[in-house]
């Protein structure tokens, strides 16, 4: 049996997801910009964060990796890898529900990847840098003009091998559980409105 789980209103009940009772939002506590929720385990080292952002303009076969190599840009990564890159099945991420719009939808595109960043932690100098495990989910809502960015981060933290591979596998599922949840609710949040 997998972690208790609840389910959190982001962005004033646009979306709902369900992650374990142990992450926390963090938006009381640290500076987070408007376009964000990020949440931490605090039982452990997962960082979850939800982030909405207007799309690039490239082809949505390309805008998976776009994002993980900007997120790689941001932390001046050393080295990244993409060890998993595919479009996702309904299973995996459910219909999206909009009840406020008369049960139109518009065009979705739903995209994940798997990929590690090897990053020196909080930029400092001679500390030696650490793999980070990266989980990611794009929704890219065609008629409102807007991506929807999941990710999930797992550093390793000096563990052993098989213990960090233990870790990322925790994690990995609690991402997966994650997406199978993830629902828009309203579509108030986006800047565009939606085409009828």
């Amino acid at each position: 049996m997998g972690e208790p789980l609840q389910t959190n209103d982001l962005f004033d009940g646009t979306f709902t997801i369900d992650l374990p009772t142990s992450f926390q939002n963090i938006r009381d506590k640290s500076y987070v910009p408007d376009n964000q929720e990020v949440f931490t385990d605090v039982l452990g080292d997962g960082h979850f964060m939800l982030e909405v952002t207007e799309p690039p303009e490239i082809a949505d076969s390309e805008a998976m990796r776009y994002y993980f190599d900007d997120l790689a840009e941001c932390n001046e990564a050393e080295e990244t890898n993409i060890s998993v890159s595919i479009s996702l099945p309904t299973e995996q991420m459910p219909l999206i529900e909009y009840p406020s719009c008369s049960n139109r939808r518009p065009t979705t595109v739903k995209c994940y990847l798997e990929g590690a960043q090897k990053v020196i932690p909080g930029k400092q100098q001679l500390v030696p840098a650490e793999t980070v495990q990266i989980f990611m989910a794009l929704v890219r809502l065609k008629q409102v003009e807007s991506d929807v960015l999941l990710s999930l981060n797992v550093p390793h933290k000096g563990e052993s091998v098989d213990d960090y591979m233990a870790k990322v596998e925790k994690y990995r599922t609690v991402f997966k559980r994650a997406l199978q949840s993830f629902k828009i609710l309203s579509l108030d949040v986006f800047a565009h409105p939606m085409v009828i």
